[in-house]
């Protein structure tokens, strides 16, 4: 079967490559967040990160998305129900709050309900590296050195949703910061990232860490690499007492939350979205830090520039 999905995508290209496909223009500039694999890489914290830079630099963005297992299907601006957003755009507009957040499967239509409406003057792609049906001015793809190097086994065996040698497409990479995992040699410039624990929160007031040690902590996630959530936890102190594991995306139940037990329940912050009205819970809230996060930006900005150039 990847053998078979492999000329699928080898065929798709092609297609792009010759103009047979071609991509819809928006009237306004489209940074493409993506990634090669499925989940985990980093995506959603950099998507709110260049938003809040670029905002910064007098741009107002917009954020697209999918809206991965929503239950809404019409184009529509987020607002107060992550079900019919989906859980990663809610947690995204929660933490810009003022930056619109429209989701709709065909990201083109969503981008053209966002010029109608005067929203924003600047559109930032959530997980589009794969959505070749909009024209993008800039293509970032985030990777886990990790992954990288482990070797690429296509859907629906492995993870990797393109092979390697499709990150040519692409302008930049953001690299998580893995101790001890060397920085993959790759033939397009590279960025550092590295994930910055914000704290532990309770709705949006901050918890001390030191408030949770010795207390009977059970964390649980369902996200695609739970690991890591469990590991933050332990860099900060806390040992929780039991770790579950939960499938990514998983909609919560009640019996769910009350099958945890323990007296303390911590998860993820995207975990959180989907929990709302199901008890107390604290989550961990995570961003990023790219030390040469200007460098990312006047690149972003000169492809701006090249690109009002060639039209």
């Amino acid at each position: 079967m990847s053998t078979a999905f492999r000329l699928i995508l080898r065929a798709r290209e092609k297609l792009y490559e010759t103009g047979v496909l071609t991509a819809l223009r928006l009237n306004h500039p489209v940074v493409s967040i993506g990634n090669l694999t499925l989940g985990g890489t980093g995506k959603t914290p950099l998507v709110i990160a260049l938003a809040e830079g670029l905002r910064g630099r007098g741009y107002h963005p917009v954020i697209l998305s999918r809206g991965y297992k929503r239950t809404s299907r019409q184009i529509l601006v987020v607002g107060n129900s992550w079900e019919e957003a989906g859980d990663e755009p809610y947690l995204i507009k929660r933490r810009l709050r003022d930056v619109p957040v429209v989701v709709g499967a065909d990201r083109f239509e969503a981008g053209r309900y966002a010029e109608r409406k005067q929203l924003g003057n600047l559109f930032i792609l959530d997980d589009g590296f794969q959505h070749r049906r909009l024209h993008r001015d800039v293509d970032i793809v985030t990777i886990d050195p990790l992954e990288w190097d482990a070797g690429e086994s296509l859907l629906p065996a492995g993870r990797w949703r393109e092979p390697k040698d499709a990150i040519v497409r692409a302008h930049a990479a953001c690299v998580q910061d893995v101790p001890g995992v060397p920085v993959p040699q790759l033939p397009i410039p590279s960025f550092n990232i590295q994930t910055k624990i914000d704290g532990i929160y309770k709705d949006d007031a901050q918890i001390p860490p030191e408030s949770l040690r010795n207390r009977a902590v059970v964390a649980f996630a369902g996200i695609a690499k739970p690991e890591r959530f469990f590991s933050s936890l332990e860099s900060i102190g806390i040992a929780p007492r039991d770790r579950v594991r939960f499938r990514d995306h998983h909609r919560y139940t009640r019996r769910d939350i009350e099958r945890l037990g323990g007296e303390i329940l911590i998860t993820t912050e995207k975990d959180a979205a989907r929990l709302e009205g199901l008890g107390g819970f604290l989550y961990l809230r995570i961003s990023v830090n790219i030390p040469e996060f200007d460098r990312l930006l006047e690149c972003i900005q000169e492809r701006f520039s090249s690109a009002d150039r060639t039209g």
